[in-house]
């Protein structure tokens, strides 16, 4: 089954870094509406829950938040200051174009950058730091400028979605809209099978921050099974080596589970049985600590067996990633099918290690 291009699209395309992800939560609401009515609470997580009083509990989870940049200052001049929100690399943004989100709508800027005719040749070759940086939006007074924009309003990278070539996408933020592109059309899956089971599909905030997101929901739902999503770094580029990845990562093999303190060994065991019934192709990487993703506060909670499952994403946290969209939608069938599958096998204990 094809990947849902015009669903992944609008996900990738709606402004969300961490704090700011309404846009986003407003294409997962309308994605599903036909389907059940999607909750939120305070924080801005959002959830749809198939089957609410069933049992077993599955949840499968994806982070709607983006790496981006907050307003901090405005100068004499008009030019924006900023400050980074979640992973940003100071050297990725001297150059770009970037759009702010403000009360009145965008505005469009370019992150400054001095000719290097006129950088001194011991400072060729470096990015200034963050707090020297600024944004441009053509102001030409500080007054000006705050009549467009407001100290905190949120920043992202211009948009685009490029196809790259058939099913193979470049764009902004798929860390982490691949996984909730995947928890959601998971969802629709199961429901289209009949699905007897709970299942709630969520799509957190906060997690390229403070993973406060998932640490409200792991409290709020109790599930005994959670998969969590998150794009993962693919090592089929020249700039990754799969050796200091945890092993091979590529795009167009199938989504990637983490096996180690990641996962819970028997439900990551059942899930590749499930893929191989399903003639669904995974790859393991090795995952020796956290995995710095919503599943380490899942896992924390102590109540249901959570599953790291990967995405293979390049370029992590740049302005423009690629992703393959046949791994997208293989991760969004696997969890269908690993939910389908525990309507039946499902009993308390079966995910306890082994004595």
């Amino acid at each position: 089954m094809a990947v849902d291009v015009e669903f992944l699209r609008s996900l990738c395309l709606a402004p969300g870094p961490s704090g700011f992800e309404g846009p986003v939560q407003t294409v997962v609401r309308q994605h599903v509406h036909d389907l059940v009515v999607a909750e939120s609470d305070p924080l801005g997580n959002l959830w749809a829950d198939l089957n609410p009083t069933a049992t077993p509990h599955i949840v499968a989870v994806g982070h709607a938040d983006q790496i981006g940049l907050i307003v901090t200052y405005v100068d004499e001049h008009g030019y924006v200051y900023f400050d980074k929100i979640g992973g940003v690399d100071p050297q990725l943004l001297p150059g770009r174009s970037i759009v702010i989100a403000t009360a009145n709508g965008p505005v469009t800027g370019v992150i400054g950058r001095r000719p290097t005719h006129i950088i001194p040749e011991a400072e060729r070759g470096k990015a200034p730091e963050l707090n020297e940086q600024f944004i441009d939006i053509g102001a030409g007074t500080r007054d000006g400028a705050l009549e467009r924009v407001a100290i905190g309003d949120s920043v992202t990278f211009t948009p685009q979605f490029i196809e790259l070539s058939p099913g193979r996408f470049a764009t902004l933020a798929l860390d982490n809209r691949v996984g909730v592109y995947a928890a959601f059309q998971a969802l629709k899956h199961y429901a289209a099978n009949g699905g007897a089971s709970r299942f709630t599909a969520i799509s957190t905030v906060h997690e390229e921050t403070t993973f406060m997101g998932a640490k409200a929901q792991s409290y709020r739902l109790q599930p005994d099974v959670a998969i969590v999503v998150d794009g993962d770094f693919a090592s089929d580029t020249p700039a990754a080596d799969a050796r200091k990845l945890g092993g091979e990562v590529n795009l167009g093999a199938g989504p990637v589970l983490l096996r180690g303190a990641g996962s819970n060994e028997k439900l990551l065991k059942y899930v590749v049985e499930v893929a191989k019934a399903e003639s669904i192709a995974v790859q393991i990487k090795a995952c020796p600590g956290e995995t710095m993703t919503d599943a380490d506060e899942l896992m924390a909670a102590g109540r249901g067996a959570t599953l790291c499952l990967g995405i293979p994403t390049r370029y992590m946290h740049s302005p423009t990633e690629v992703a393959d969209g046949a791994d997208v939608e293989a991760a969004a069938l696997l969890v269908a099918a690993v939910a389908r599958r525990l309507d039946g096998d499902f009993e308390p204990g079966l995910f306890l290690p082994s004595s």
